[in-house]
């Protein structure tokens, strides 16, 4: 479990995140034009923002690309997800891409029973370009109410399952969570990109029955 803030990367200056720059128009003098559900809305995107760039410069250390300006490419990544005319703005999380690779990208559906933790995904048997039955998936969840996401590289779920099953951590219970799949090589030289599978609300309490 990643918690807000606690990254390996330095955080970005506000020349940085120009797009964003308007969260702190009148700041200085005390009090702010923006109601404050207008300002606890901004807040959780900057705050996605964040945790945003930590995965993607934790994936490009994985995968050895530091040539790339990781920044500007989560920049680029949230700017293409924001919908909505300031100041209601919010987040299409379907538009964000954790991973960018070569491999031929997760397809398939995620199912979620109302009142559980257990999250299923299925998909077709491995017939695209850029695919290999070896491939090795990969699971990131992500919480925007508790400012949390749970990465999970080492899943032993392989492209020719075409089946898998996660549970939600303990500590997303009762919250809404959204979900991104991806691929790496069993080299795990090359990936691909993320897609996302959609959002589910967590609940521990019916676990049993819904298994």
């Amino acid at each position: 479990m990643k918690p807000l803030n606690k990254k390996g990367a330095a955080p970005l200056t506000n020349k940085d995140i120009e797009f964003l720059k308007f969260l702190d128009r009148g700041s200085s003098q005390g009090t702010s034009t923006l109601q404050l559900p207008e300002r606890d809305k901004l807040r959780k995107i900057i705050d996605f923002f964040d945790i945003l760039f930590y995965l993607i410069d934790a994936c490009f250390r994985h995968f050895k690309k530091r040539r790339a300006n990781v920044g500007r490419i989560a920049i680029k990544n949230l700017t293409n997800a924001l919908t909505g005319k300031f100041p209601d703005v919010s987040i299409d999380f379907s538009k964000v891409r954790v991973l960018e690779g070569l491999l031929a990208p997760p397809c398939g559906a995620m199912h979620h029973t109302a009142g559980s933790s257990i999250l299923n995904f299925s998909w077709a048997a491995c017939t695209q370009c850029n695919s290999n039955c070896s491939d090795e998936l990969m699971a990131i969840i992500y919480c925007l109410e508790r400012r949390q996401f749970w990465c999970e590289q080492n899943l032993g779920i392989r492209r020719l399952d075409k089946f898998c099953t996660i549970e939600a951590p303990d500590e997303f219970e009762g919250t809404e969570v959204h979900v991104w799949l991806a691929y790496r090589s069993s080299d795990q030289r090359i990936n691909s990109c993320s897609s996302y599978m959609g959002k589910a609300l967590i609940t521990k309490g019916d676990d049993h029955e819904s298994v």
